[in-house]
This record gives structure tokens, sequence and C-alpha cells, in this order.
């Protein structure tokens, strides 16, 4: 007798769809390089092979420009996202490059936190909206405006982490404080779970000594709070930072990201590694850079192909010498005819002062009494003012930000 499979069998265990690592670049100073590191950040990590998401939360649409795209006022954007309880997250997603997508922003998006303030809850839509991108993305960039008003607080609030991009002088230095005391009012409210992990520098200048001490100022400061419950209790310095490079702020004029416009630059090559630092610490896998020059050089040595350089330098190798003309044995006639003038020249001269009478010797010049010379002055000693300068400008620079 055949027995009948059971009908009401247990289901197979069924893992929810792994959550994206949601990080916002905020700097309340504008002009610190936040939209050029979350596009260029997010194409290196879509190149290594992850599902980028990039939300522009700020206003003047930057980033969405980045990419040649000029939103207008019909076309869904951040704005509806935020402010409309029907608009899902499909409904402004649009793909900038495979792997690599974007939420675009328009002007009217300087409208929205006054709308957002008379709403329930206005600090957490934006991280419901995101609840749909568990499974779709591994990772989520959000390019915040340089303001700490409401939609900045609905980054962090969506935040696993912060990312601060920011360039090593004094005074960005000290607004880095403020910036602190909001994600700490946030951490002990909103999001307790949010966590400041890097300083991002960019625009860095390597032979300033200015900045070398201003990031061992960072360094030193961020030593003192390991071990702590404050949110960047393990915040550190990302390497490496991203050195001053016009091609980086050419890139946008042409809508290409670092990588498709100048991909051996040095911007390049620092995004390229923090990236990778990045994708490590979060546990991916770094094996494969799409269109890294890495990789196509190590392709056309497998593939037994000469790169241009060597190609063109062997050729000039092979090149044969011309053949040198010997030289004529003797003299030129002109030089010839030179010397006997010189000899004939001497000969002249050599009469006519042997029938000249002899000069009588002019009587030697008494030399000018020695002189004594005044006693050289004492170099002035610098004043107060100026002996102390240096000191206070090193005491400014160790007692800036991140004493809370």
């Amino acid at each position: 007798m055949e027995t009948e499979p059971a009908i009401d069998a247990a289901p197979a265990h069924v893992e929810p769809p792994r959550p994206p690592v949601v990080v916002a670049l905020l700097n309340q100073k504008g002009g610190v390089g936040k939209t050029t590191s979350t596009v260029n950040l997010g194409a290196a990590l879509a190149r290594f092979g992850r599902r980028v998401l990039l939300v522009d939360l700020d206003p003047q649409s930057n980033l969405s420009l980045h990419f040649g795209v000029e939103a207008t006022p019909e076309q869904r954007s951040i704005r509806d996202l935020l402010l409309d309880p029907g608009c899902t997250l499909d409904d402004v997603v649009q793909q900038a490059r495979p792997g690599l997508d974007f939420v675009p922003a328009v002007t009217e998006l300087a409208l929205v936190e006054g709308e957002l303030a008379q709403m329930d809850g206005m600090q957490g839509i934006l991280r419901g909206k995101l609840e749909a991108a568990a499974g779709r993305y591994d990772v989520v960039l959000l390019d915040c405006p340089p303001s700490l008003g409401v939609l900045s607080v609905n980054a962090l609030t969506a935040a696993d982490e912060v990312f601060v991009p920011m360039q090593a002088h004094y005074l960005p230095l000290r607004g880095l404080e403020k910036l602190l005391q909001t994600v700490h009012l946030v951490a002990q409210g909103l999001n307790p779970s949010i966590r400041v992990t890097g300083i991002l520098l960019c625009m860095h200048d390597r032979s300033s000594g200015h900045g070398r001490a201003v990031i061992g100022e960072i360094e030193s400061q961020f030593e003192q709070f390991r071990g702590s419950d404050v949110p960047w209790a393990g915040a550190t310095v990302l390497r490496p930072p991203v050195r001053r490079n016009i091609k980086l702020a050419e890139a946008p004029s042409f809508g290409q990201t670092i990588f498709d416009y100048a991909p051996r630059c040095p911007g390049a090559a620092d995004y390229r590694e923090l990236a990778r630092g990045l994708l490590e610490r979060w546990g991916h896998a770094t094996d494969v850079f799409e269109g890294a020059p890495r990789a196509r050089a190590k392709a056309a040595r497998q593939t037994g192909r000469a790169p241009r350089a060597k190609a063109a330098k062997a050729k000039r190798v092979a090149k044969p010498k011309r053949a040198t003309t010997p030289k004529r044995a003797g003299k030129p006639k002109r030089v010839a005819k030179a010397a006997k003038e010189t000899v004939g020249s001497k000969a002249d001269r050599a009469r006519k002062r042997a029938k000249s009478p002899a000069r009588a010797k002019s009587p030697a010049r008494a030399k000018p009494p020695k002189v004594a010379k005044p006693p050289k002055r004492a170099a002035a000693r610098p004043s107060s003012r100026a002996a102390a300068r240096p000191a206070a400008r090193r005491r400014a620079i160790r007692s800036g930000g991140l004493s809370l």
C-alpha cells in the first residue's frame, strides 16, 4: 500500500533579505567634497561588484548633475519620496551605471523642511522608505546638504555610519565639534546604533605641515574616546586621503565619474583604495575591480601583447645609427690664415716697443690707512608678541574640536 506524501509539511526556513550598509556623508560646511566623494566612492564600490544606491538630499542637486541629469519639477525625486506617502523607492530610482543607481533631487527640496515640520514622525520618514532597499542594494550612500536641518536629521536617523568629508585645515576641525554634538543628540533618541566611523580627507596637500598637524590632532582627540560609549569612539582617519586633483573637478562637466573620465589619475587611485579598505572592513570581497589599469596591464601580459610604450621603445632601439663621416686631417684654410695674421701682428708690436724710449715707472701709491670698522650691532630680539605667536598657534590646534 502506497503512502501519500504529507500535505502539511513544515515550510523551509527563509532568511530575511540582508539590509544594506547605509552611510551618511555629512558636514555642515559647504565645498568640502561631499558630493564628489559620494559619487566617486559609490562608483568605486560598484566597480568592485557591489550594488550601490546614491541618494541626493542636497537642494542644489549636484549629485544628479554629476550624472548629467537635471531633474524637472514634473519628474519624481527625493521630494516626492519624503512627502508623498504613496511614492515608493521604485518610483524615483534611476540607473547611472551598471550596479549604480541614484535618487535625484530638485531645487524645490529646499522647501521640504517646512513641510516636513508639520508631519508626524518627520525624522524617520527616510528610514521607512529605505526599508525597500534590503536585498536589492549592498551599500546606500546619502549625500547630505551643507546644514544640520531636518534633511540631515533624516539622513542620520536612517544611517548606520557617518563619514565626515573635510579638509585638513584648522577651521573645519573646529566645525567638527558641532557636527559630533548633533550626531550625539540623534544617537540618544532617534538612532541609538549610529556611529561616526571615518574622517574622509578631501583636496589634501601632502606637503603641507599644517595639514599634517591637523591630522595628528584629529587622531589624538579620537584616541581619547576609545572604549567610551560616544558615537565616535571607533572613528579613524580614512586612508588614503584624497589628493587635490583637477580631474575630479572636470569630471562632472562631462557627466562622468572619475573612473570614466580619468581612471589613471591620482583621484581615481585614492577613491579606489578607499573603497577597497571599506569593503574589507565590511567583510566583502575585493578581488575584482572592473576597468582597473592594473587588470588591463595584467591581461595584456597574459595574452602576450606588449604595451604600446614598450613596443615603441623597442622600435627606437632597433633603428640603426647613422654612419659618421671621417674628419679631415690638418687645419682648415681659414684657421691657418688667421694664425699667420696673429704671428705678424705680434712681430710688429715687438719692433715698435724696441724703438720707443723706456717709460719711467710711476711712484707707488701710498695705501690709505685702515679705518677701524664699527662693531656689529647685535641682532634685535623679537618682541614678546612675535615670540609667543608660534606657541599660541600650537595651543590653538591642540585645543580645537572634539572637546565634549
